[in-house]
């Protein structure tokens, strides 16, 4: 082979270092770009010729080692460094950037996977998270009670900005303040008389008594069938919401018209207090309306109209007298709540203080409510009680419902207050003073924001103030990232020793995790690239040194003949 080996020799030398400047140039053409992960070039020296394979040592001669020409190098392989580059904080919420192992997925039209550690992605029209090549990030959207199954099919992320609406049942109240412990114990509710109801004849009424029998003066009819019922009063000094009652004249009775009245004035019956308060009807034809003990209960200013059907004149049909007042220290404060639609609902609270000893005291605190579906607005009862310092111990019926039936909402709707940080301190001659300080429900409202987490969920944050849980985004990763194939655009799809992608939530097999509003820089190192320059043409300079001198001795050789 002569001479001639050199000159193949340093032209594989020249070939080979012409890839590793194809790859040097690569990494400093991208070395802004988002995700990219730059690549070096290993050569191996290519095979050699055997001269003398060599010989062992003998007894009285020592062994004598091979003789071998290499034949010159080649390209053994490019390897691409994985390692993390470095994260820009952009401020745009849909760029994302992987912090450790991983890879982000996006799928085309055609429904191919491919990876990329380019998250600069973007909310089309149709409000999905695709790439800049339109590719449909991928990861696992919320159900209906805003979970999330990271085990199941990856698909689309869909954040729907300026469309998405949503509210909140509210489950919890917390209610502050103070209850002034100078007042009395509540010993009496207010009591209210009608005048004696008759019939036909005149004989006295009865709970069974349907409303058409009943008998004004000179037997003068006081119901019709279809006529309505209005009930206004005032109760601890506030106008309640009028309640009407029609009148039918197979099923109103005086008994049904009582319970209307006990519904509508909010009277509870369930407390336990002496002196049951309700709506009953006596021997004798009068109507008596026992009110709930405490000031702030007080029952008063009760009219009661009938407008009859068809016609519409309006008469008073009773007679109102009020006998009693209702009596003891006592608290009240109204509030909103909303229930699963989001609709707006009053609540008022009423607190009565039911006892006092040495130990402390106990008040007893009333729930009502006019937009229950119920027959009566009282929605429940309980009691709170404190020590001898006025600090909160403990309470009693630790809920309230509300009827929503009809509504089209959840039913019931359950809350439950929280009286802790209300307090029983002596404030002389001054009223209570207790107040909503929170409570979790919300009206409708619509999906205005979102951010995305480190460990890649969607969190919508909506103009009533709510967040849900909207979406998570995916992370891939493999077993040998080098053998994954770059196709452009950023993007990689695994080669045959890369492994199976194992799909999970980030921080799972091994993933890392996910930065919002920043991207991954290149992990391009300019400086190790530019020494690599020098040394790379070095290379070049010198095989081509080997080609021109091999040349030059064959040109010697040719000069011997002549």
């Amino acid at each position: 082979m002569g001479v001639s080996t050199s000159l193949y020799s340093g032209l594989s030398g020249l070939m080979a270092h012409q890839r590793r400047m194809d790859v040097i140039g690569n990494n400093i053409a991208n070395v802004n770009t988002a995700g990219f992960k730059s690549s070096r070039v290993l050569f191996r020296n290519a095979f050699s010729q055997t001269l003398n394979i060599g010989t062992a040592p003998t007894g009285v001669m020592g062994g004598v080692n091979p003789i071998q020409v290499g034949l010159g190098t080649t390209v053994g392989s490019t390897s691409t460094n994985y390692g993390q580059g470095s994260i820009e904080t952009t401020g745009v919420p849909s760029d994302l950037a992987v912090s450790g192992s991983g890879f982000f997925i996006v799928k085309d039209g055609n429904g191919q996977s491919f990876y990329t550690r380019d998250g600069s992605f973007n909310l089309g029209s149709d409000q999905i998270l695709t790439n800049s090549k339109g590719m449909v990030v991928q990861g696992w959207m919320a159900d209906d009670n805003f979970d999330i199954n990271p085990s199941g099919a990856t698909g689309a992320i869909n954040i729907q900005l300026g469309s998405m609406r949503l509210a909140k049942a509210t489950q919890n109240v917390d209610l502050t303040g103070n209850l002034n412990s100078a007042g009395d114990p509540a010993t009496a509710g207010s009591s209210l008389t009608t005048q004696a109801l008759t019939i036909l004849g005149g004989a006295f009424a009865s709970v069974g008594t349907k409303l058409v029998d009943l008998r004004g003066p000179g037997n003068a009819i006081v119901f019709s069938a279809g006529d309505t019922i209005t009930l206004n009063a005032d109760k601890g000094g506030r106008a309640i919401e009028a309640s009407t009652y029609t009148v039918d004249p197979n099923t109103s009775t005086v008994g049904g018209l009582m319970a209307w009245l006990e519904g509508a004035l909010g009277i509870n019956k369930s407390a336990g207090v002496p002196d049951t308060p309700g709506v009953t009807i006596g021997a004798n034809g009068v109507v008596t309306i026992k009110g709930d003990y405490g000031s702030a209960n007080d029952i008063s200013d009760v009219v009661i109209t009938s407008t009859t059907h068809p016609g519409g004149t309006t008469t008073q049909p009773f007679t109102i007298t009020k006998g009693a007042s209702a009596t003891g220290a006592s608290g009240y404060t109204p509030f909103t709540v909303y229930d699963s639609l989001g609709k707006e609902l009053n609540v008022s609270m009423t607190f009565v203080l039911e006892s006092k000893s040495s130990a402390g005291d106990v008040w007893r605190w009333y729930a009502e409510s006019p937009d229950t579906a119920a027959a009566s607005r009282v929605i429940g009862t309980g009691t709170v009680t404190f020590d001898d310092h006025g600090v909160y111990q403990a309470d009693s019926g630790d809920q309230f419902t509300i009827d929503r039936a009809g509504s089209g909402a959840e039913t019931p709707l359950t809350i439950k207050p929280d009286f802790s940080q209300i307090t029983q301190l002596d404030k002389g001659t001054a009223d209570s003073e207790v107040a909503l300080m929170l409570q979790d429900g919300a009206p409708e409202g619509t999906l205005n924001e979102y951010a995305i987490g480190s460990n890649g969920v969607v969190n919508g944050i909506f103009t009533n103030g709510l967040v849900a849980t909207l979406a998570q985004i995916s992370l891939a990763t493999f077993a040998n990232n080098e053998g994954l194939y770059s196709q452009g655009d950023n993007l990689y799809s695994p080669g045959p020793n890369a492994g199976s992608p194992q799909i999970g939530a980030p921080g799972a097999f091994g993933s890392g995790t996910v930065v919002s509003g920043a991207l991954e820089q290149s992990n391009v190192d300019l400086a190790s690239e530019f020494v690599n320059l020098i040394v790379t043409q070095t290379g070049y300079t010198a095989n081509s040194r080997v080609i021109t001198t091999s040349n030059n001795m064959l040109t010697e050789l040719l000069n011997t003949i002549r």
